[in-house]
């Protein structure tokens, strides 16, 4: 296990098209699960905040276009896959409060195309889209 990754801009706006079809095709079977271990406690907490419950995880994913899109990157901890990058803006609900909210996601497709949420929170800094 390796922890240099690199990060990949050379995409097409057609690959990351192709590469939302698949992912959102396996999120509406209801293939897909959000993290929320003790190692990804980040987002645990910032569904817990927003009182996102699978089904508004599902809606929120499924809206993801592709000038949401920012990298791809290697995963560290399994070199054969790639990771794929992407912020978009949602209103959410705080309490009682909307609020406009950016959104890190951090896309794994698994095995039979299951897809596994990586990151979910507000991103921890700026990140630049590659279609914007």
């Amino acid at each position: 296990m390796s922890n240099n990754t690199f990060k990949y801009i050379n995409h097409t706006k057609e690959e990351i098209e192709e590469y939302l079809r698949k992912i959102k095709q396996s999120i509406k079977k209801g293939k897909f699960i959000v993290c929320t271990t003790l190692k990804n406690e980040k987002n645990r907490r910032f569904i817990e905040k927003y009182r996102l419950d699978s089904n508004k995880q599902k809606q929120m994913l499924i809206e993801l276009e592709v000038k949401d899109f920012c990298y791809s990157a290697d995963d560290y901890n399994n070199p054969e896959e790639r990771l794929y990058i992407f912020c978009r803006e949602y209103e959410l609900n705080n309490w009682g409060i909307l609020e406009k909210i950016e959104i890190y996601i951090k896309i794994s497709i698994k095995q039979d195309n299951f897809i596994v949420i990586i990151s979910f929170h507000k991103p921890e800094k700026n990140i630049k889209r590659l279609f914007i």
